[in-house]
């Protein structure tokens, strides 16, 4: 079997698990890892929303820092204590005012996992566009499969 050169394997682009388009300049994914990064660079994000209380890696944080994209940490904002829930008005709100912002555009929402967190953003972001709110869950239950949340539909609703 023959083996692609480094330059094949160099231009070869692997999207983040997750990945999405939500609108032109507005992106989902979970957390990248650095196989990611070369797709990511076609995007020329100037901003990245972290919903989660974790962190993505260093060298993907770094990354993002060389590129100069401004990274928000609004899950480590918000989730101050271990019994706060995941999704809160207070993240729905700081991140869709994020999203209705065009300064801060290309845009990339991320979680750990890139289900939930951002599936429900997204959905909300559905909602404030008047999209059916059969059509806002099914979106999420797309992304969401196959472990979609009733508190996060709830939420969208």
């Amino acid at each position: 079997m023959h083996k692609p050169s480094a330059s094949l394997a160099d231009a070869l682009l692997c999207p983040p698990p997750k990945f999405g388009q939500v609108e032109p300049s507005v992106f989902r994914a979970a957390f990248p890892r650095s196989e990611s990064l070369a797709h990511l660079r076609l995007l020329g994000l100037r901003t990245t929303l972290n919903l989660s209380r974790e962190l993505p890696a260093q060298d993907v944080l770094a990354w993002f820092e060389a590129q100069g994209v401004r990274v928000a940490h609004l899950g480590i904002a918000v989730w101050t204590h271990p019994s706060v829930a995941p999704i809160s008005a207070e993240l729905v709100n700081a991140a869709l005012s994020a999203v209705l912002d065009r300064e801060q555009h290309p845009l990339l929402l991320l979680s750990a996992s890139g289900t939930h967190e951002v599936g429900t953003i997204v959905g909300c972001l559905r909602r404030l566009q008047q999209w059916s709110l059969s059509g806002a869950i099914d979106e999420y239950r797309s992304f969401a499969a196959p472990t979609p949340r009733l508190s996060c539909e709830q939420f969208i609703e």
